[in-house]
């Protein structure tokens, strides 16, 4: 019983002794912003966020559009909107307000329409060509089941006639979309867990793609990466910008050289954007750092601490049923 009573002690110790050890981001001078009431966020994905009323939600402001039950916005494009369930069940809804309705064997995680195709991953990381004119896949390939994944999933993206898939399991496919071959693979990372390929882009003529783990550029010029373990990427037209889980934000070159650098001690951001030349990160506490982007100016506005989801939707920042003005705010 006595041995039984000091392993206890023990883990009782051991574990008080974690919590007690958790640091949080602290500044040393904060500003005070009033956000406006909203509506509470109740899904999210890396470009779109639902709210609990039915409005949608991208990350360039609300959309005109009430998403039927069970279904979610999977990718906004110029011409269409793709939106899934869990069922496996697609719809394309066209700008005329027209829709059109696919069945894939997994539910569909991520997508882009290019031209009379859907571009598709499916939720067991199987990706594929779907054929709207035939209503057919025309091309699956079963690639190896990721065990976890995030949920900020990117979405195919297309150059010229080349498509980049963003696998579950940190690879990237590119497929050429006219053969249906695939021209080549890239891995960004290889962990074990939350490997998904989060963000996808083009600065330039550079590719730019990221997991939780690594950001990999890839160009003429060959492939660089940057690791780090990281929460968001974000590019503007000249920089990439990562802000790491350690609390550090880097804005990089196109390939991957660090320009500028500031460290705000153990913020965990939890959402990161740049409008109108200024980066906004927001710490899960509630801080909203704001600044230049060469990260020599900064101003903190305090905010209360998250609970739930956060989304950046325009120059409008959506968080536990407030919504805060992004432009309103200032590094000076």
């Amino acid at each position: 019983m006595r041995i039984k009573t000091l392993l206890l002690s023990a883990v009782a110790m051991m574990l008080m002794s974690a919590c007690g050890s958790k640091q949080y981001y602290s500044p040393k001078q904060t500003y005070q912003v009033s956000p406006k009431s909203g509506v509470e966020l109740v899904s999210l994905s890396r470009d779109a966020a639902l709210l609990a009323d039915g409005t949608v939600l991208s990350k360039q402001g609300i959309l005109k559009l009430k998403l039927d039950k069970g279904y979610a916005l999977i990718n906004r494009e110029p011409e269409s909107l793709l939106v899934a369930d869990k069922e496996g069940n697609a719809k394309i809804i066209n700008k005329a307000g027209t829709t059109v309705d696919i069945h894939l064997p997994q539910a569909l995680v991520a997508g882009t329409v290019i031209g009379k195709k859907l571009v598709y991953i499916l939720q067991d990381n199987s990706f594929g060509v779907y054929d709207l004119s035939s209503q057919k896949i025309v091309y699956n390939n079963n690639a190896q089941k990721a065990l976890s994944i995030d949920t900020r999933i990117a979405n195919p993206y297309q150059i010229d006639n080349l498509v980049v898939i963003p696998t579950l399991n940190g690879k990237l496919v590119i497929l050429d979309l006219g053969s249906l071959k695939v021209v080549k693979e890239i891995y960004v990372s290889t962990e074990s867990i939350l490997n998904n390929v989060i963000f996808l882009g083009r600065l330039g003529n550079t590719l730019i793609a990221a997991t939780p783990y690594r950001v990999i550029s890839v160009s003429s010029q060959g492939q660089r990466s940057f690791d780090k373990s990281l929460s968001e990427v974000v590019l503007d037209d000249k920089s990439v910008f990562v802000f790491a889980k350690d609390g550090m934000i880097s804005q990089l070159d196109d390939s991957l050289n660090v320009l500028n650098e500031k460290k705000f001690k153990f913020a965990h951001f939890s959402v990161a954007t740049i409008q109108n030349g200024k980066i906004y990160a927001m710490d899960k506490q509630g801080y909203l750092i704001v600044s230049n982007k060469e990260l020599t100016k900064q101003k903190v506005y305090e905010l209360p601490e998250i609970d739930g989801y956060s989304f950046v939707a325009g120059d409008k920042l959506y968080y536990d049923g407030n919504i805060v003005d992004l432009a309103s705010l200032s590094y000076e």
